[in-house]
C-alpha cells in the first residue's frame, strides 16, 4: 500500500513543469476554441425611443420643448457574445433624455438594457446627445363647431346638431398654437334614418384647412359628445294668389304658372305634419290696371313655416310666377224683362216696362270662352224708382214715360261692358189705364208693377 502511495506522488512530482505548461495549453486551446465559436461582437439596435424625464420643469416655467425629428430615436449600439446578442432586439432597451440637464439645445442621452445587462460587455448611444427645440408656451381657447360627413338614408335629412360642450382650452408650444384655425368635430350620418348621440374626438385645423397633429398640445377636453337629429323630409306644394281687378276690358283668365310649385322640406316630426302647403300671400301679386301678363319673381323661402327647412340648402328658392290676363271681348245679350225687378215703387203708382219689348238689351264684357256659353236669362237687372226720379229731374211724381237705368248682376267671368243700359218706364196713377212708352195704350204685353207686387217689394 505504501508503495503504492508513493508510485502515485512521485507521478504527480516528477516533471511539474512540462506538466503545469500542458495545463496552461490546455485552457488556451479552450479559451480559443470557445472565442471561435461565441465571440463578443458588437451590434447596433435601431429607433430606439427617447424618453423624456422632468419635462415637467419647462412647462412651469412657461416654456414648451420638442425633440428634433433626428432625436426622438437613437440607434444603440451594444457589446456581447453572439449568443446574447441573438436574444436581443431594440425592445429591450432603453433611452432616456433628464432635461434637468438641458444646456444650450443639447441634452445627454442615457442607455441601458431591460433584461441580460449583466452578460453585456458594453451599452452606448451612437448619438450623445438630443437636439431639443425650447420655446414659450401658448395658450388659447377655440369654439368647437361640427362638420357632418356622409348622407343619411334616402328621404331624410340632417337636422338639429348639439354638442354637449363646444369650447375647449388648449396649451402648447406657441408656433404650434398660432397655427390652429379653428377645432371641429367631424361626425358621420351616411345611411341614418334615425336620431343618434357619439362621442367624437376634436380635431384642430390649421390655416390651410388641413387637419393638426394635436399630440403636441394639451387639450382641457379630447372628444365631445355629440347628437344629431335624423328628419324625414315630405314634399310640400306651394300655392299662389293674387290681388287687384285688370284695366277695364281686361281680365284675367286664371291661368297662374310658377317656376316653383313644391318644395322638399324637412323638420321634426310636430312642424312638417302640421304643413298642408306653403302658402305666399296674395299681395305679392298685384293685377291692379293690367293690360297684358303680370309677372313676379318671389322667394318662397321667406314663407316656410317655423320649425322646418329646405332639404337642399343651395336651392335657388326665387320662383317665376306668372298671371294671364288678355283683352276681353264684346257681346250684346237680350235679357228678358222677367228678370228685371223695380225697387221703391212709389205709392199710388203702377210701373209698366215693356210697351211691346219682351227684353232688355245690354253689352257685356268677358272672355271669349266664357261669353260661348252666356244668354241672357243668366243676368239679373234692377230698376231704383229713387234714381228714376232723380234721373228726370222730378219733385215729385207724375204719371208719364221716364228715362231708366237699368243695373245688371252678372255670372261669374261676366263683366259690364261700361256703357249704361237704359230703358223706359211707364209711371200710371193706380185704376188709370196703362200708356206704353210711344204713348199709345197697351194691354197685355207690358210688365206692371205696383207696391204691393212681389218683384217690386222684393227690393225694399
Amino acid at each position: 500500500m505504501i508503495k503504492t502511495l508513493k508510485k502515485i506522488l512521485r507521478l504527480f512530482t516528477n516533471n511539474v513543469g512540462i506538466k503545469i505548461l500542458s495545463l496552461l495549453l490546455s485552457v488556451m486551446i479552450w479559451l480559443v476554441v470557445v472565442s471561435i465559436d461565441n465571440p463578443v461582437k458588437d451590434q447596433n439596435f435601431t429607433q430606439v425611443p427617447v424618453t423624456v424625464l422632468n419635462g415637467d420643469t419647462f412647462e412651469a416655467s412657461g416654456q414648451a420643448f420638442e425633440l428634433a425629428d433626428s432625436s426622438s430615436t437613437v440607434t444603440v449600439t451594444a457589446r456581447a457574445e453572439r449568443s446574447v446578442l441573438s436574444q436581443l432586439s431594440r425592445d429591450d432597451f432603453s433611452a432616456t433624455i433628464d432635461m434637468n440637464n438641458y444646456s444650450n439645445g443639447r441634452v445627454p442621452i442615457s442607455v441601458r438594457a431591460n433584461r441580460l445587462s449583466d452578460k453585456i460587455v458594453s451599452l452606448t448611444p451612437r448619438t450623445a446627445y438630443a437636439v431639443v427645440d425650447v420655446e414659450d408656451l401658448g395658450a388659447k381657447q377655440f369654439s368647437i363647431d361640427y362638420e357632418i360627413t356622409g348622407e343619411p338614408a334616402k328621404g331624410y335629412s340632417v337636422g338639429n346638431v348639439t354638442l354637449a360642450s363646444n369650447v375647449v382650452r388648449v396649451q402648447g408650444p406657441e408656433s404650434v398654437v398660432e397655427t390652429i384655425d379653428r377645432a371641429i368635430v367631424r361626425v358621420s350620418v351616411q345611411g341614418m334614418t334615425r336620431d343618434m348621440r357619439t362621442e367624437t374626438p376634436i380635431i384642430f385645423i390649421d390655416r390651410n384647412g388641413d387637419d393638426m397633429d394635436s399630440s403636441r398640445l394639451e387639450l382641457s377636453r379630447t372628444s365631445v359628445s355629440v347628437t344629431v337629429e335624423i328628419w324625414a323630409n315630405r314634399e310640400v306644394p306651394v300655392s299662389y294668389s293674387y290681388t287687384g281687378v285688370p284695366a277695364e276690358g281686361f281680365a284675367t283668365t286664371g291661368n297662374l304658372t310658377a317656376t316653383i310649385n313644391t318644395l322638399s322640406l324637412t323638420g321634426d316630426s310636430a312642424s312638417l305634419s302640421g304643413i298642408g302647403s306653403i302658402t305666399v300671400p296674395s299681395d305679392e301679386i298685384d293685377i291692379t290696371g293690367a293690360t297684358e301678363n303680370v309677372t313676379s319673381v318671389i322667394d318662397v323661402s321667406a314663407y316656410i313655416p317655423a320649425g322646418t327647412s329646405l332639404v337642399d340648402k343651395e336651392m335657388d328658392t326665387h320662383s317665376t310666377v306668372t298671371v294671364e290676363i288678355i283683352a276681353m271681348n264684346l257681346m250684346n245679350v237680350e235679357v228678358p224683362l222677367s228678370n228685371i225687378t223695380i225697387d221703391n215703387v212709389p205709392e199710388g203708382f203702377t210701373i209698366a216696362l215693356g210697351g211691346g219689348l219682351t227684353s232688355v238689351v245690354t253689352s257685356v264684357r268677358g272672355l271669349p270662352d266664357v261669353l260661348a256659353s252666356v244668354d241672357g236669362s243668366m243676368l239679373t237687372g234692377h230698376i231704383n224708382m229713387d234714381d228714376v226720379k232723380t234721373k228726370n229731374g222730378l219733385n215729385e211724381w207724375v204719371p208719364g214715360v221716364y228715362d231708366a237705368d237699368v243695373v245688371f248682376s252678372y255670372p261669374e267671368g261676366v263683366y259690364s261692358s261700361g256703357v249704361v243700359t237704359t230703358t223706359s218706364v211707364v209711371v200710371q196713377a193706380e185704376g188709370m189705364p196703362l200708356i206704353d212708352p210711344g204713348g199709345t195704350a197697351e194691354s197685355g204685353e207690358a210688365v206692371v208693377y205696383d207696391n204691393e207686387s212681389e218683384a217690386a217689394q222684393g227690393h225694399e
